[in-house]
Parts: C-alpha cells; structure tokens; sequence
C-alpha cells in the first residue's frame, strides 16, 4: 500500500513540474524577448529552455510534453497566429531541441564532463540552427510573407514567384534578379545567425544557471533525488552493482 502511495506521489510531482515548466515557457515567450539587427520581425526569445530542462528531467517524454503544452497553451492565451505559421514555429523548434538533447545524450555526452557537455551544447546549436534555416528556406518564410497577401496561404520556395517575392522583401530592392542561390544565401544571412545565436543563448543559458546551480542542489537534496530521476541522476551503467541489485531485489520478494 505505501508503495502505491508512493506511486501517486511521484505521478502527481511529475505533473506539477511539467505544468510548472510549460506556463514558465509561455511567460518567456511572451515577455523575454530581444530584437534581432538584422531582421526587426524576428525576436530572440528564450523558451526553449523549459524544454531543454524538461528533458534533463525526465527525458524526451517529458521534454516533448512541455513543447506541446506551451505552445497549446500559447495559443489558447495569445490567439493562434496566421495559419498557425508562428505556433508551429515554435514547436518545431522545441522539437529540433529535444532531438538534439536525445542523440547527444544517447552518446553519454554529458556524462563526461565540461568538454564533452561543451561539444554536446556547439553540436546542438548547429543542428538546430541548420534545420531552421532550411526550412526557413523551404517554406516558413514563403508561407510568413503570402500571411499578409490579399489571399493567405501556405507557401513553400518551389511555388511561381516565391523565390522572387521573398529575396526583393529581404534585400529590400523590388528591382533584385532573383535565383536559387541568392534566394538561399540570403536566407542563411539573416536566418542562420539568428537560430545559431538563440540556440546557443538557450544552452548558455542552460548550463551556467540550472546544470551548475540548481540541478547541483537537486542532486544533493534527498527530496528531488526521489523524484527527480531523469537523465541527469540516472547512473552509469559501470556503476551499478549486479549482484547488489539482485539482492536488493530479492529482499523485496
């Protein structure tokens, strides 16, 4: 019966936290945001960390329940954006991130130490920056555009006049002959430093206040080690004892 108890204890700790992170997220995407030079319809904001945190704490389920709850939950608050472009956006970021966190993890990066958490952190940026700009180029940018056209709809780079539309309204000039490639140099200069400076910010952010503060704390307090145990606590496999595991379990029975 107590272990029943126990049970429902963590079930219910689990759903506070994860309810705690996802408002957190959607307070930092609508209050914590900065302006980037270089595009002044784009905003560096820092939600991303709840996910991150997320998933430190209990893994990609968890990771992928904060991303979908903020973003509902942005949404319901704030009105969905024009064809969703905006909330789906969002999302996919959070879910580029939780990619990310799952392979470098898998790999046991931030298990072993500053340097190895340091690759984890520049391999992640890239990656998220990479996938962002590309579909950026695919057809986030496109659609964002055609969002304020006399007749919104989905576009994506590959649709007549696209290519065109998109490069003379970041160059600027209307008279610019527009092609392939510089339709995509022009997307990797605005949008690539961009995503690489929020990615990074996110996991700068990540690393100096929760993995060397709290996440410290956590792990020294009796209290959070019993129901915090996601991948942060979850101990080497070459530190684990097989035959104290079989006894223990044995004293169970």
């Amino acid at each position: 019966m107590k272990r029943k108890f126990r049970n429902i204890e963590e079930i219910v700790t689990r759903l506070v936290t994860i309810a705690i992170l996802s408002a957190l997220g959607v307070v930092l995407m609508a209050l914590v945001q900065f302006p980037y030079p270089l595009a002044p319809w784009l905003k560096i904001e820092i939600s991303e960390l709840t996910t991150i945190i997320g998933y430190a704490l209990y893994g990609l389920p968890g990771g992928i329940a904060i991303a979908v709850i903020k973003t509902l939950a942005n949404m319901l608050i704030r009105g969905p954006s024009a064809l969703g472009l905006g909330d789906a956006t969002a999302f996919i970021t959070s879910c580029m991130f939780i990619l990310g966190l799952f392979v470098t993890s898998r790999l046991k990066l931030f298990k072993k130490g500053l340097g190895f958490r340091v690759i984890a952190y520049v391999s992640i940026t890239i990656f998220v920056a990479v996938v962002m700009t590309l579909l950026n180029a695919l057809f986030i940018t496109p659609t964002y555009l055609a969002v304020f056209s006399p007749n919104p709809k989905f576009v994506t780079c590959f649709d007549e006049g696209a290519i065109q539309g998109v490069t003379s309204y970041l160059t600027g000039n209307k008279d610019v002959e527009a092609n392939g490639w510089l339709y995509i140099g022009t997307i990797g200069y605005i949008y690539g430093p961009f995503n690489l400076l929020k990615a990074a910010v996110c996991c700068l952010l990540y690393e100096a206040i929760f993995n060397r503060l709290i996440f410290v704390f956590m792990k020294r307090s009796p209290f959070f080690k019993k129901y915090f145990v996601g991948s942060i606590f979850t101990k080497k496999e070459e530190e684990v004892n097989p035959d104290l595991v079989a006894a223990e379990e044995q004293t169970q029975k």
